[in-house]
């Protein structure tokens, strides 16, 4: 996957230095993530979740297809995952465990069709588009609780080979992740960018019949033209 990664990032930079027409630039921010879980089979106790703060960094590639249409692949480092409410609260008298977190960093891939507007000196861009994801040292965060009291907690890594593959749930994670991704951005004519992208996951990401597990992700991105196509 590292090659493959590695192969698409060359393959941009080739293509931008082939053709004055293509531009570069590189972005960042936050990303506020969650899992939707639901249910496989009535016998099955769903976990709740809460919205995560997390953050990517990521290579932007535009390329014109028409006047004012582009195709803009990126290359993204994303952290996903989600808090989880245990299904039973930590017992009293006596010591126990339970998952309060899925920390889930993907390599991702959208490749959207996007139509930029000229507003002013500035551009506003909207984009959608599919994108693929491989997860990359994946975690969760095991707490301890003494009498119904947290007293340690610390994270652990997923192994994906194993089933289940994290502590006091039926998970059965998966590396592989697909879905759709919408964005609105603004093109600044000093080669600032600024935007924000939601990201739907269409797959379930958990190998289990017990549970359906689905990513959805909401970022704000600010970042750098390295050139500019139309200019």
């Amino acid at each position: 996957m590292k090659n493959f990664t590695l192969a698409v990032a060359t393959a941009c930079l080739t293509v931008s230095v082939a053709s004055a027409q293509v531009s570069l630039g590189v972005r960042g921010g936050y990303v506020n993530s969650n899992l939707s879980i639901t249910s496989g089979n009535s016998q099955t106790a769903v976990p709740g979740t809460e919205a995560a703060d997390n953050w990517n960094v990521g290579l932007v590639v535009n390329i014109p297809l028409t006047r004012n249409f582009y195709l803009q692949p990126i290359v993204n480092y994303e952290v996903k995952g989600a808090k989880l409410n245990p299904v039973t609260k930590p017992p009293a008298g006596a010591f126990s465990t339970a998952t309060t977190k899925v920390r889930l960093p993907y390599i991702t891939l959208p490749v959207n069709a996007v139509y930029k507007v000229p507003v002013g000196n500035a551009r506003l861009s909207f984009g959608l588009g599919p994108y693929v994801a491989y997860s990359l040292n994946a975690k969760y965060n095991l707490a301890v609780y003494d009498d119904g009291k947290k007293v340690q907690d610390a994270y652990q890594p997923i192994d994906f080979s194993k089933s289940p593959n994290v502590p006091n749930s039926t998970m059965q994670l998966g590396r592989w992740d697909v879905g759709g991704n919408a964005l609105i951005s603004l093109e600044m004519n000093n080669y600032i960018t600024v935007g924000a992208n939601y990201s739907l996951g269409l797959l379930d990401i958990d190998r289990s019949d017990d549970l359906k597990i689905k990513n959805r992700s909401f970022g704000i991105s600010i970042g750098v033209l390295l050139n500019r196509e139309d200019w």
